[in-house]
């Protein structure tokens, strides 16, 4: 694993994005100022690792892993990186492949979701949640989830998310959404889609539709908090449904069927992919009226970089075929959108994997 960087983010505030790029065959991930969305600025060049995220401004956090070709069957160690002083520092280390982890918004804990070897279980293989905070010893929030196996689906998700303020804990792993429980209360903490309590990692709330026995691809999936409260939104089969603690989850947009949601710094909009299994286009949707307007073109993966400026990804038929593949796939051409002029500027930017500030 190697970092180089030109400089550091001269400001907390300063708008960051860890993102690909289009120009070689197995490229860097890059790690750019967005102070001008027109005329990216690369600060850092990140090589031979995975799972990068902002810790902070001027920190990142990254996983290694023994067997890289077998991953579920190596050892990964979780790390985390000053952009000052490039020294890395073992935060944890857990046998199989961490799949998704997410740093809380103090940067004091990061949780991980892992797939290991479970010799017995399922197909062989299981997940887990984990939590490390501080010094105390890594935790294991959830038991062994089996996977049982079964084809791809574009609903597909796996990611785990701390709420804005680090009380509550996410997790959304749909590739173990099916798979008998022995009891209720297994049910509940073997859910595909459930909250902990990050302060002692109880089980809080899981979305009704991961309590059942699910029908052939449907499950809860495509999550996204709120960045100034507890809220979070996600899809079932029966449209976008939120949970606001401690109120129970309720129906908001009966029917909409939406991939990777994406909520602006402000909570005022939620931009979106519909239809990507068919041809995807973009939706952009005000929370409090629930007034949306249609983004032209063939397009999809939003991601809003400040509260006005949406990146989006131009989609193209796709050239890969299989179980899980969409019809249609992102061409390495990307627009950031000002929301408030309807000004497209080309960016040389694909696949955006993390931003910052949060």
């Amino acid at each position: 694993m190697s970092v180089s960087c030109s400089a550091t983010p001269s400001a907390a505030l300063e708008p960051l994005v860890l993102t690909w790029t289009p120009d070689q065959p197995q490229p860097p991930l890059l790690l750019n100022s967005l102070r001008d969305p027109a005329h990216p600025i690369t600060l850092c060049t990140i090589q031979g690792t995975y799972g990068v995220r902002f810790i902070s401004a001027t920190e990142i956090g990254y996983v290694t892993n023994t067997s890289l070709n077998s991953p579920a069957e190596g050892r990964s160690v979780i790390m985390r990186m000053s952009l000052t002083d490039l020294k890395p520092v073992a935060v944890a280390s857990v046998e199989g492949q961490v799949m998704d982890m997410v740093w809380s918004p103090d940067g004091s804990s990061v949780a991980y979701l892992v797939d290991a070897n479970a010799p017995g279980l399922g197909s062989g293989s299981a997940n887990r949640l984990w939590i490390k905070t501080g010094t105390a010893s890594p935790r294991a929030l959830t038991p062994l989830i089996p996977l049982f196996g079964r084809g791809g689906s574009i609903s597909d998700e796996i990611k785990v998310r701390f709420s804005s303020d680090g009380k509550y804990l996410l997790m959304v792993d749909t590739s173990v959404a099916t798979g008998p429980a022995a009891s209720p209360d297994q049910a509940r903490d073997m859910a595909p889609f459930q909250i902990r309590s990050v302060l002692d990692g109880s089980f809080v709330w899981a979305a009704p539709s991961a309590l059942r026995a699910p029908g052939k691809y449907q499950f809860a999936t495509m999550a996204a908090w709120l960045h100034q409260a507890d809220k979070l939104y996600y899809r079932d089969s029966a449209g976008v449904q939120t949970w606001d603690p401690p109120s129970t989850d309720g129906t908001i947009y009966p029917g909409l069927a939406w991939y990777s949601p994406s909520i602006s710094p402000d909570d005022r909009f939620v931009a979106y992919t519909v239809d990507l299994d068919a041809q995807p286009h973009l939706e952009v949707r005000e929370l409090a009226t629930k007034a949306f307007r249609v983004i032209p073109g063939i397009r999809a993966a939003p991601f809003f970089l400040s509260s006005n400026l949406l990146f989006v990804a131009e989609y193209a038929p796709s050239t890969q075929y299989g179980p899980g593949v969409p019809p249609y796939s992102s061409n390495g051409r990307a627009v950031v959108i000002d929301l408030r002029t309807n000004v497209e500027t080309p960016v040389p930017m694909i696949n955006p994997i993390d931003y910052w500030p949060r």
